[in-house]
Order: C-alpha cells, then structure tokens, then sequence
C-alpha cells in the first residue's frame, strides 16, 4: 500500500510479507520499522485521523482484530481491538460528516456487521438483523434523499440497505 507521511508529506511504502510481518518503508528505501502479526491483513489498508489533530494513523483488520497503527508502528491506544467473530471480509471505514468521526464496520462469521468508533469501542445502538449468509464483502456508504445509507451484500447475493442504525430500509 501506498500511505501519506503526514510530516513530510511524502510517500511511504507499507508492506506484509507471507509470515504476516509488516514493514513501512521510506520513499528513499529506509525500512522505518516493522511489526509482527499472527494473521494476514483482510481487504483494504487505509489512514485516517483518529485524534483529529492532523497526523495518519494506519487501520486495517486481520480475522481475528482491527489494528490501528501510528506512524511509528506502536499500536494506537485501545487496539488491536479483539474480534466476537472472526472477520469474513475487510472493514469499511465511513465518515458521514467528514468531521473525522469515523465508524469501522467489519462482518463477521457470526452474520453480524460490528461497528465501532474510532477509539475502538463499539458503537450501541447499531444492529443490523435477518443477515441469513456471510457477508463477504465490506460495506459500502451512500447518500439517498439527504439519508446516510449503508449497502451490505451478503455471499448470496442478497442486499440490504439500512440506516446509521442498522435498521433495515429497502
């Protein structure tokens, strides 16, 4: 994956190989430093401003947790954040506001959709119920008539649009 230095403003490399170790790497070639994981990483890695104070943060998930990683590859405050169910899909990171309050929504083998704030607590309040298969796919976040929706397609191809809430809607 290619991740912004918020510092410099540069790129930088991130990488897992197949014994599941990560390594940030410089755009000059320096490995910055690395990190041992026991699983691989599931879909998409991404950055986001967990503290709202300018610096990236990296966020992914393995089956079994969401990780948030600073730039000096230290586990974020409250991560890696244990899973209830393992992960069938990578998480889909949606800021509704663009204000930087970010919900994590990750599918797991137990048929639910998981959602937490990006202090790794999960949110109350949200549930998304009837889910008959796995989802495998993250979820996608759109606008409908001025209302944040959440598409989740599960692996047999059933849709379901919900709310914030996880209130089913179509």
């Amino acid at each position: 994956y290619i991740l912004t230095n918020h510092n410099t403003k540069t790129k930088e490399i991130f990488v897992q190989d197949k014994n599941n170790k990560l390594y940030l790497v410089s755009n000059t070639g320096k490995v910055l430093w690395t990190k041992q994981l026991q699983e691989k990483i599931e879909g998409a890695v991404r950055q986001i401003d967990i503290f709202k104070n300018q610096k990236l943060q990296i966020v992914f998930n393995t089956r079994s947790a969401i990780y948030a990683i600073d730039r000096n590859g230290k586990d974020v405050a409250g991560y890696p954040v244990k899973l209830k169910s393992p992960a069938t899909a990578g998480l889909a990171i949606i800021d509704y506001e663009n204000n930087r309050n970010y919900r994590l929504f990750i599918p797991c083998e137990n048929k639910k959709m998981l959602c937490y704030d990006a202090n790794g607590k999960e949110v109350k309040g949200f549930l998304i119920n009837k889910i008959t298969s796995d989802i495998d796919k993250p979820v996608q976040y759109f606008q409908m008539n001025n209302k944040d929706m959440l598409c989740v397609v599960d692996e047999k191809g059933k849709i379901y649009i919900v709310n914030r809430k996880g209130e089913h809607v179509y």
